[in-house]
């Protein structure tokens, strides 16, 4: 009987097979597990390596998306809302974890070293359940 397996199933196999500790797949399944981590993760990838944009401009995005507005229309409390949980949790878990870059005092982001790792892990993911 053939070996029959999806095609997330090879490049999954490398992440496990290239020595990922225990501590590293709960730190990127720690990650992913909020959505508003998740967007910020997909938000970066269309960013180039050391490429800033503002805290802002992340923020409305996230907004429209979860909220299914415009990035003109991602205004008001649901922007503000997102904008803190961002500055306050998510954008700092993330650059501790090394996917994003954040500098705090000028509220801008950018793409960390890690940021592909994570993002083919939770690409893989998404594939997997057919989200």
């Amino acid at each position: 009987m053939p070996d029959d397996h999806p095609s997330w199933w090879a490049p999954l196999g490398e992440f496990v097979a290239a020595g990922a500790r225990h501590e590293e797949v709960s730190t990127v399944c720690s990650l992913l597990r909020n959505r508003r981590r998740q967007l910020v993760v997909l938000y970066m990838l269309t960013r180039e390596q050391d490429e800033w944009t503002t805290m802002s401009e992340v923020a409305r995005w996230v907004t429209a998306v979860t909220q299914g507005y415009s990035i003109e229309e991602a205004t008001g409390d649901d922007y503000r809302n997102v904008r803190e949980s961002l500055r306050n949790t998510h954008l700092s878990a993330l650059a501790d974890a090394g996917v994003i870059k954040y500098d705090a005092q000028q509220t801008r982001v950018a793409p960390g070293e890690r940021l592909d790792d994570v993002a083919g892990v939770f690409l893989h993911l998404l594939l997997l359940t057919g989200s």
